[in-house]
């Protein structure tokens, strides 16, 4: 698979950086605009897990991701759907009022699902938690149709593939939803230019993602 490292390097400059910010600045408007219009070109739904579609995965919503992120996730995916295939974006950024929609009739874990807090003289007041979509640095990516296996999948290409700098911290809680990792666990030190890239690690089981599209 050390074909598919070097094809995503070469279309997205000479190294894999974990983060925006370790390409040359020259390099990094590119690759972000790059970044960008790469997500958007991914197809894009409503997961289905609330009551209402709060579409926060539009345009909007992809443009307001951190800059840094949105290049480490979508070399990630990049990779991942040239090596297992379908993979659909279903959230992006969202704002204080989309993070309220969405937590409405979401039955997993939610940071916008208000809570009864009681303070220290014994008043109740209603407090809502912050949501990393609403700091721009989470995705929720749905790997091929959603089975368990294809997420799974897409779980240890993450895990094989620490040069991305990406992962699932919530693990089967919350499946779909991709975090930065810190940086300088996933940091790419290259001595020379033209050093050998890091290989792709394709996952250990599935090997393409199944797809409810239409076949041509």
């Amino acid at each position: 698979m050390l074909w598919v490292a070097v094809a995503i390097c070469a279309s997205w400059g000479r190294s894999v950086p974990a983060q925006a910010n370790d390409l040359p600045p020259t390099e990094l408007a590119g690759a972000e605009q790059q970044a960008l219009s790469f997500l958007k070109s991914l197809p894009r739904e409503w997961s289905g897990t609330s009551n209402r579609d709060c579409k926060t995965y539009e345009d909007k919503n992809i443009d307001k991701l951190s800059r840094s992120f949105a290049v480490s996730a979508a070399r990630f995916l990049k990779a991942f759907v040239e090596v297992h295939g379908h993979v659909t974006i279903t959230s992006a950024h969202r704002t204080a009022q989309e993070q309220v929609c969405v937590c409405d009739g979401e039955k997993g874990p939610c940071a916008g699902r208000p809570r009864i807090v009681k303070t220290k003289k014994g008043r109740r007041i209603v407090k809502r938690g912050t949501s990393r979509h609403q700091d721009g640095i989470a995705l929720d990516v749905r790997a091929g149709t959603g089975t368990e296996e294809e997420f799974i999948c897409m779980h240890e290409f993450a895990q094989f593939n620490l040069q991305f700098g990406v992962h699932f911290p919530m693990g089967k809680r919350d499946q779909p939803h991709m975090e930065p990792l810190a940086s300088s666990r996933t940091k790419v030190r290259l001595a020379v230019l033209g050093a050998v890239q890091p290989q792709v690690a394709p996952c250990a089981k599935m090997r393409i993602m199944l797809t409810d599209a239409p076949a041509d």
